[in-house]
């Protein structure tokens, strides 16, 4: 494995989810798709149901490759600050540690807490670094997409027994949904 290995770029993966939900990307028929294609978006792409998580970069741990996976890292974060608000606004908001999807991570001892998530649509968006269970003193960077309701949870009608069941699935949801991943063969180049 190289010392760092960058597979995406988190800001272009979520600018391309944002075409696909306004609308602006047709299929070859020239219809109008809204239905996210996420192996478009990356190759690297973890389907677990719901959630989607996009391998961003992998550090083997060393001081230079974790000087590197800190600045992608931060320089993620003031794109996603940037580019869904500016101007003295800001769209993110907290990952809850107690809370829906935040809780759902953070009973991962392999996972630091991120700081912030974003939404784009009807998903949210959340960078996560973890350490790499494939290899000793290895961390990864990737984007988790899920479904906005994970954290933000629809509050109209919410003493309703439809709002009850619907709190309900999206809580089983979260609870259920696989969060690990392994690190794509090949993506660094080594084969294995």
């Amino acid at each position: 494995m190289e010392s760092f290995v960058q597979l995406g770029d988190g800001l272009a993966i979520v600018e391309e989810v944002g075409r696909f939900r306004r609308g602006e990307r047709r299929g070859e028929d020239g219809r109008i798709r809204i239905d996210v294609e996420w192996r478009e978006i990356s190759p690297w792409a973890v389907e677990n149901g719901l959630l989607t998580i996009f391998p961003l970069a992998r550090s083997d741990g060393s001081a230079d490759a974790q000087e590197k996976m800190t600045a992608l890292h931060r320089s993620l974060e003031m794109d996603f600050v940037h580019y869904f608000g500016g101007g003295g606004f800001h769209a993110e908001s907290p990952l809850d540690p107690d809370d829906g999807y935040g809780a759902r991570l953070s009973r991962d001892p392999l996972i630091s807490l991120p700081r912030a998530v974003w939404r784009v649509s009807d998903y949210a968006f959340t960078l996560v670094r973890a350490a790499d269970p494939q290899a000793a003193g290895a961390t990864t960077l990737s984007l988790h997409m899920f479904p906005a309701d994970w954290r933000w949870p629809d509050q109209t009608s919410a003493n309703t027994k439809r709002a009850a069941s619907r709190r309900r699935r999206m809580a089983k949801q979260v609870q259920e949904v696989e969060i690990d991943w392994t690190w794509p063969a090949g993506a660094d180049g080594s084969g294995a």
